[in-house]
């Protein structure tokens, strides 16, 4: 499931749906998890960071950014900004047997954001 690091912490001002959103996604997967464990099914979510896609460039074009909000779209305590491959290691990480003893998880790809 996708989620984002919102669902782990506030956001931005006026940002409050986003926020509750992911915060239910969170719900989701962990009672997925729960329901579909009996039929040998594996739920889990993916809490990515904001990444500069194409997409995000686009919803950020009309919004002016706060300045303390800067940083933290640029960079990350591993020192750069993450990107789409890194996250699809991560769901990579959760579709292989790497990860067969989890479920109902939602793992953060943040680069130590919300940390």
């Amino acid at each position: 499931m996708a989620g984002s690091t919102a669902g782990f912490r506030g956001s931005a001002p006026g940002l409050a749906a986003y926020v509750g959103s992911k915060h239910a996604v969170r719900g989701i997967t962990r009672q997925s998890a729960m329901e579909l464990a009996p039929h040998g099914i594996r739920v889990l979510g993916v809490a990515p960071s904001y990444l500069p896609t194409e997409g995000n460039r686009l919803a950020a074009a009309g919004v002016p950014v706060q300045e303390d909000s800067l940083p933290l779209m640029m960079t990350s305590p591993i020192g750069r900004i993450g990107t789409p491959d890194d996250i699809a290691r991560v769901v990579f990480f959760c579709v292989s047997d790497l990860s067969m003893f989890m479920t109902g998880s939602t793992l953060l790809a943040d680069g130590g954001t919300s940390a």
